[in-house]
């Protein structure tokens, strides 16, 4: 059914999804609300490298798909998803990296609406190409430690450069590849959780910081 346009959020129990494209720091923010609000952050891209690493029977069936090129199936990312907002008692939580696609979004709205619990509001993080693209190619990581950093927000130790690497798909070109996926995939949701009165925009340029303090006033929370 389709809901109301400007939904009540102040002081609700918040059931929230992050939009955005790579590099607009969706993930950062997630963790970040989540910490401060008491929130379950829900990442099936963390949750499933952790059962990969973990080699559970789920790990293992995923680790098949990607060693060999191919996509990990959706109904498998669904089922990680589902667990996880089970495990949060359907409340209180963030999902970051489901939905991508229209398929799942309805998945995930028959399943939350079976329990009475529907999205409280979906966060779209907007930046511009070029900034994801100046963004994500300026990241590096630590060789050793796996520590990332950033050249204009999070500068890495001038004694520590030998060890800073560029990950492959942090190269421009890449970046503009993982961008088209988006677009082709993921972006159309802007569209549907727009068309359910549930998206809220929010800038994504500026320090973590500032974002965090739009997001927080736009979900009106202190």
């Amino acid at each position: 059914m389709k809901k109301p346009k400007n939904p009540d959020i102040a002081g609700a129990d918040h059931r929230l999804v992050f939009l955005g494209p790579p590099g607009s720091g969706k993930g950062t923010q997630a963790r970040l609300l989540a910490t401060r609000r008491g929130l379950t952050h829900i990442s099936t891209g963390v949750i499933l490298r952790a059962e990969i690493k973990a080699e559970t029977p789920v790990g293992l069936k995923a680790r098949k798909y990607i060693v060999t090129g191919r996509l990990v199936p959706d109904e498998m990312i669904r089922s990680l998803a589902e667990d996880a907002v089970r495990d949060a008692n359907f409340s209180k939580f963030i999902l970051d990296g489901y939905p991508r696609t229209i398929q799942q979004a309805q998945w995930l709205c028959e399943f939350l609406d079976a329990q009475d619990a529907s999205l409280t509001a979906v966060i779209q993080l907007m930046i511009d190409e070029d900034d994801v693209v100046m963004r994500l190619s300026q990241r590096r990581i630590h060789s050793l430690t796996g520590e990332n950093f950033h050249l204009s927000n999070k500068p890495p130790p001038e004694e520590e450069a030998e060890f800073m690497v560029s990950r492959p798909d942090d190269q421009p070109d890449a970046i503009r590849k993982r961008l088209k996926v988006y677009y082709r995939e993921t972006h159309p949701l802007i569209e549907y959780y727009d068309a359910q009165g549930l998206l809220l925009p929010v800038q994504a340029l500026g320090s973590f910081s500032e974002v965090h303090a739009q997001i927080r006033s736009t979900l009106q929370i202190p």
